[in-house]
């Protein structure tokens, strides 16, 4: 059975990552205390693991979400494709058929959707599946981190229409071939490519948003 932490936990990580918070929130103990209907122990536990995560940080009158500077998420975009790259020439070298099964589903979910937030999840799915097939738990579990305090920092904003899909789709599909094919060096350079195009795209989006805000722009 789950515990109260536990569930207090997942309810407020899900929060974080999906971006029901504003920037300016302040979770405050007894205020999700008595929303969760539980003592305010298992909340500040489970507050205490979101902080070790990097996704909230103290405050005074309880905890913030931590946002992080402009050089902080090009760090963390770095060493994402670092992580998710060597995960993907693992994938190459130690795929399973289950592991390839998985792959060819999660890509075919992303070509047979039409709406955009479905073809997103479908190729996220597809990176958590390059992370399952590389059978390293270590690189596996960082890179999670790190993907979900971009979330709470950079949310992603989905494009709207199919077609501005396709050329990620087209880089997928290259990925997924290297890794069928046991080139590892090469699926290793595709995932490298693909990221550098997805960073590319989260600045320009976090450029839009902090000059439309009246913020001082990424150099």
């Amino acid at each position: 059975m789950k515990s109260a932490r536990d569930a207090v936990y997942e309810a407020l990580h899900e929060r974080l990552t999906h971006g029901h918070y504003p920037a300016d929130a302040v979770l405050i103990p007894q205020a999700l205390s008595e929303e969760f209907g539980v003592s305010r122990t298992p909340v500040r536990e489970a507050l205490g693991l979101l902080e070790r995560k990097g996704l909230i940080v103290a405050a005074s009158r309880g905890f913030v979400l931590r946002i992080r500077s402009d050089e902080e998420m090009l760090e963390i975009f770095e060493v994402r494709a670092v992580l998710e790259s060597s995960a993907a020439a693992a994938a190459a070298e130690r795929h399973t058929p289950v592991d390839i099964a998985r792959l060819r589903e999660a890509l075919t979910q992303s070509r047979t959707h039409t709406d955009p937030a479905e073809i997103r999840h479908a190729l996220n799915v597809f990176h958590d599946c390059v992370m399952l097939a590389s059978h390293n738990q270590t690189i596996h579990a960082l890179e999670r981190d790190l993907r979900d305090q971009c979330k709470v920092s950079a949310p992603w904003f989905t494009p709207t229409g199919r077609e501005s899909f396709e050329s990620s789709i087209d880089e997928h599909e290259q990925i997924l071939s290297a890794i069928v094919d046991g080139a590892a060096e090469k699926a290793r350079l595709l995932m490298l490519e693909h990221l550098n195009h997805d960073r590319d795209v989260r600045i320009s989006q976090l450029v839009s948003r902090s000059m439309k805000a009246g913020e001082k722009p990424l150099p």
